[in-house]
């Protein structure tokens, strides 16, 4: 058993993939076996209901939006028909 193998056999924190490669051949048989089946993580599913309705603050908002983009655009229409 080599020195660096007898000051590594605990591996009871993660052990970086750069290491397992210069690693000897018996530390780093070692290493891949304590490695999960799947690396991949699965992701929870889960859902987000909506609210039904959709409020008087929600209408103002778009409202407001709509003549913050449509009115300087009729503004600037305007202008240049008058200008002509």
């Amino acid at each position: 058993m080599t020195a660096a193998v007898a000051d590594m056999s605990g591996l009871d924190g993660p052990l970086s993939p750069e290491l397992v490669l210069v690693s000897p051949p018996e530390l780093a048989e070692r290493a891949r076996r304590l490695l999960p089946e799947s690396p991949f993580v699965l992701p929870v599913a889960f859902s987000v209901e909506s609210p039904a309705n959709l409020g008087l603050g929600f209408v103002v908002f778009v409202l407001v939006c709509l003549a913050s983009t449509v009115g300087p655009f009729l503004l600037a229409v305007l202008a240049r028909t008058q200008h002509y």
